[in-house]
């Protein structure tokens, strides 16, 4: 039903494979969804997908100018740049002082 309705709808094919990619592109990985217990197992929702992005929150617009698309492998990158400068701070710093001990 998803495929084949709504896939099509906002891409030009019905592939969910296609679809999921896309998504991956975008930094959404697939939920685990198997049951902790055999009672919970619903014949209904077996086959159903999940996936997960930390900027894709219910009521968070603000987050989605966070998700961008990526072209290399891995998905969207979760570093900020901030986060990479704070990073080489920190590796110089270490650097430094262990020239300062040799």
């Amino acid at each position: 039903l998803f495929a084949s309705q709504i896939i099509p709808q906002y891409f030009d094919h019905n592939k969910f494979s296609s679809f999921a990619r896309q998504l991956n592109f975008y930094g959404f990985r697939k939920m685990q969804s198997k049951p902790i217990r055999n009672a919970d197992f619903n014949v209904d929702t077996a086959k159903h997908v999940t996936f997960y992005n930390e900027k894709f929150k219910r009521g968070r617009c603000d987050l989605l100018v966070e998700i961008q698309r990526t072209t290399r492998g891995g998905g969207a990158s979760h570093t900020t740049n901030e986060d990479q400068v704070r990073q080489i701070t920190d590796l110089k710093k270490q650097v430094a002082t262990l020239q300062t001990k040799v």
